[in-house]
């Protein structure tokens, strides 16, 4: 089958907003976070300063950020960064590629933040108001954290690897300058002001899902205008088994940022989006994602092949965002963001009627 080169819309491109500043700095004295006792430091701190009044959100990365950074940012030089004698994680169960580069922070999750807080786009979208949001393959939890603080109730979701040593701890670091609660009781969707919102309490389905990791890396964090929380989400295995049928069924948005690569990944993450499009029917649900294009083939998969993957599902896929990106020593790449919906079949017959009254 011939695949027709897909090329984004030339008015949806969208160039980096000034407001949202960003920037990075190797840690040299790694004795001065001595006080801190989380089981993981990154050589890197990754920060973000939104557009909004909240406190500077920093994250611990295992290697400097790719492609996300303006010249005039601060960065980390390649000489710079970690050439260790081998990855501390390599031997960890679960240690694949998809979780190495989760360790860092890729371009897709800069065009994410800003589609949510401070572009056009926010309005466009409704990305306004206090969503539930659903993040996959958070990697290091730049992108959750980001719209947690800016008022969104967010679970982020990862390889068990990640969520130990990479989303849990940059959770409970950002999440110091705020008031953190326990979410194992209380039945009640309290003051937002004060407590955590009922859609993160009690997400994980079974202990051993969490069995090997701090129980503080898994509990809710107040960050700026919301609420954060990490969970395990693995995409090759059912999400019944990972994720309580609550918190699935009460999702607005679910997002992906720089994690749908190898092709091996695609057919695993539609069909979790899948379960998550039928268990939040009501909610009529959206999947933004990013994509970044690569010179790699073989097992990378073409963004034509994936669009592909997604229109066989019988969903609505459209282009609302698009910017070029340089990568070092890879040249210019696009990065697309992209709105997925489901089919008609996957909405709840009430919406159905509304539309038709509409047309």
């Amino acid at each position: 089958m011939i695949q027709i080169q897909f090329n984004p819309p030339a008015n949806n491109f969208l160039p980096i907003d000034p407001l949202l500043k960003c920037g990075e700095e190797w840690i040299h004295d790694h004795e001065q976070h001595e006080e801190d006792d989380d089981d993981f430091h990154g050589p890197i701190t990754f920060h973000v300063q939104l557009p909004i009044d909240t406190h500077r959100l920093n994250f611990n990365c295992r290697d400097k950020s790719s492609g996300v950074l303006l010249a005039s940012e601060p960065s980390v030089r390649k000489e710079d960064t970690y050439d260790g004698p081998s990855d501390p994680f390599f031997f960890e169960k679960g240690f694949y590629l998809e979780a190495k580069t989760g360790f860092q922070v890729w371009p897709g999750s800069r065009l994410m933040v800003e589609a949510f807080t401070c572009s056009s786009l926010k309005e466009k979208l409704s990305l306004g108001g206090r969503l539930n949001i659903l993040e996959v393959g958070a990697g290091i939890g730049v992108v959750g954290s980001c719209l947690a603080a800016a008022g969104g109730n967010v679970l982020i979701t990862d390889l068990p690897v990640l969520v130990a040593h990479g989303i849990g701890p940059n959770l409970r670091r950002n999440g110091r300058a705020n008031t953190s609660i326990r979410t194992d009781g209380g039945e009640q969707d309290c003051d937002r002001k004060q407590q955590c919102p009922k859609f993160l309490m009690g997400t994980c389905e079974s202990e051993t899902t969490i069995a090997a990791i701090d129980t503080e890396s898994i509990d809710a964090v107040r960050l700026g205008n919301g609420w954060a929380k990490a969970a395990v989400l693995d995409w090759f295995k059912p999400v019944e088994e990972q994720l309580t049928q609550a918190t699935t069924s009460d999702i607005d948005v679910i997002v992906a940022c720089d994690c749908i690569f190898l092709r091996k990944l695609a057919s695993p993450l539609l069909t979790t989006i899948a379960t998550i499009f039928e268990h939040s029917r009501s909610n009529n649900p959206k999947f933004f994602f990013t994509f970044q294009r690569r010179n790699m083939m073989g097992l990378f998969i073409q963004l034509e092949e994936l669009l592909g993957m997604i229109e066989e599902r019988g969903w609505t896929v459209e282009c609302v965002a698009w910017r070029d990106v340089v990568v070092e020593d890879d040249g210019v790449h696009q990065n697309y963001l992209f709105q997925v919906t489901p089919g008609a079949h996957d909405r709840p017959e009430s919406q159905l009627v509304e539309e038709e009254k509409k047309e």
